[in-house]
């Protein structure tokens, strides 16, 4: 099965969200490091899995990445 890169990007960063511990909330900058992507793309991608419901993402001091459980 082939995966678009946009796809192999979002199960990268859900992936990564999902090792870290409650309370851990990295940038999308941190994330796309991590996973070794463009933050440009990253961003792209944690906007379109926000918009699904899949991310949340906080700004300012506090703020991050954090995987939804509904």
């Amino acid at each position: 099965m082939r995966l678009t890169k946009s796809t192999d990007i979002a199960l990268r960063i859900a992936m990564r969200l999902a090792v870290l511990g409650e309370g851990d909330n990295p940038t999308t900058r941190e994330v796309a490091e991590s996973v070794g992507v463009p933050y440009t793309h990253a961003a792209k991608v944690v906007s379109r899995l926000q918009h699904l419901g899949v991310v949340e993402a906080r700004r300012g001091r506090g703020g991050g990445l954090m995987l939804t459980f509904a």
